[in-house]
């Protein structure tokens, strides 16, 4: 009688060993939803620390949603409670447009302890949105360090070091009162670099007056934050650090120069969005 010769696949797979690829092959199909699948969530929301440099770190939320109506003119506000009582409310947040929009917020009055945070919002098309998460309050990122502010007579650059698990960093100006405390917010920046530059009475222009530059550390990418399909940039615990530069002046002709002031006594709250 005679013999057929052939097998199955599985059959050759089990004599060749590729039982192994197919195990592998299974478990990155599992990994990856599915063919075909993805992240379809259309929000998400994430607390963690914001260390700013004082004798215990702030707390800082961020919130990213593909809005399908625009919140204007209500707004939404951010509800986020936590361990020893903590209760925080944000907001409200109002836009005129649809899409994914994101927003985030820092508190140096508020001081996060390790445990489970929950956050709520009513967002459009999402009221009932909320989430639960655990945070290391003892999980930061490093200050930026190096940061300076060099000046020509009408160009300013501002500049610090890569800091280690940053994804982006965001740059404000801040106008100074007369104790060189941060009052008035004048100008800001995302960016994944490590400087910006402005030229005054072209790309910006300040009124006289003193000023301060501050940096930020992002643990996730602001650059991107306003894309659909960022809801697991904010899976983890959102985590922020910032800096201050040396101070600078403006004066009535548009000269900038650098000015040799004391730190400021008042850490400004912080905040940011983006669509």
């Amino acid at each position: 009688m005679r013999k057929t010769v052939g097998f199955s696949i599985f059959e050759g797979l089990a004599r060749t060993g590729g039982w192994l690829v197919l195990g592998l092959l299974v478990l990155l199909l599992a990994a990856c939803g599915g063919q075909g699948s993805g992240d379809t969530r259309t929000a998400n929301v994430t607390v963690g620390t914001w260390n700013y440099g004082g004798q215990n770190v702030g707390i800082a939320m961020a919130l990213w949603t593909d809005a399908s109506e625009p919140t204007s003119p209500d707004g939404f506000t951010v509800n986020v409670t936590g361990p020893n009582n903590l209760s925080w409310s944000v907001g409200p947040y109002a836009y005129s447009v649809r899409g994914a929009i994101f927003f985030w917020r820092a508190s140096s009055t508020l001081i996060p302890t390790s445990g489970s945070y929950t956050v709520s919002a009513a967002l459009p098309g999402n009221p009932g949105f909320g989430r639960t998460l655990n945070v290391d309050a003892t999980a930061t990122l490093p200050q930026p360090q190096g940061v300076s502010l060099q000046a020509t007579q009408n160009t300013a650059t501002i500049s610090w070091q890569a800091v280690s698990g940053a994804q982006s960093y965001f740059v404000e100006i801040w106008q100074l009162d007369n104790n060189n405390n941060p009052s008035s917010r004048r100008f800001t920046w995302y960016t994944t670099a490590t400087q910006v530059q402005f030229t005054q009475a072209a790309q910006i222009t300040l009124p006289p007056g003193n000023y301060r530059a501050r940096v930020f550390a992002a643990s996730v990418d602001f650059t991107t934050l306003y894309k659909t399909g960022q809801a697991a940039q904010l899976d983890p615990q959102v985590k922020l650090s910032s800096a201050l530069s040396s101070a600078f002046q403006v004066q009535s002709t548009g000269a900038l120069r650098l000015l040799d002031l004391p730190a400021p006594s008042v850490e400004p709250e912080a905040q940011g969005q983006g669509h």
